[in-house]
């Protein structure tokens, strides 16, 4: 659980700052998030980011993403391991962009109406993600470091 978490929150909090017009612009590409046929790619989650424009990487957003993962999701969330939630290493590779970002900006909302978040609540063990008060400008930090870890 803590995996889905982790990944969700990152990437709720890449997607909350991208979608608010004239603020900061997430440097992902349609290609980090790739089709499903079960559409949990498709999923924007509930909260601020609902239509995230992305952004070319960039290496400043990737430093300070690192920075506040290290601080706020590391307890949790290792990049290839299962921990209190999921791995996060290829969320963006699951997930869409705005679900990551709600996911960390808003996971006490998505935890309580997402079915995506409801199922990976449930494989990890029903362990609540906190409420970590991630703006979402760090929100978008952090979505551009998971981008730069993908494999």
């Amino acid at each position: 659980m803590s995996k889905v978490f982790i990944t969700l929150a990152i990437l709720v909090i890449a997607l909350t700052t991208a979608s608010f017009s004239g603020g900061p612009q997430a440097s992902v590409t349609a290609s980090d998030t790739p089709g499903d046929p079960q559409g949990v790619a498709a999923d924007k989650g509930t909260g601020p980011f609902q239509n995230v424009t992305l952004a070319p990487p960039d290496k400043d957003k990737i430093k300070t993403g690192l920075s506040v993962f290290t601080n706020k999701c590391l307890l949790c969330h290792e990049l290839d391991a299962n921990k209190v939630g999921p791995p996060l290493r290829n969320a963006t590779k699951t997930y869409s962009p705005e679900f990551i970002l709600n996911m960390i900006v808003n996971p006490v909302e998505m935890q309580k109406s997402n079915a995506t978040v409801k199922e990976l609540f449930k494989k990890y063990n029903n362990v609540p993600m906190p409420d970590q008060k991630i703006s979402q400008q760090d929100a978008l930090a952090i979505y551009e470091y998971l981008r730069s870890v993908v494999k």
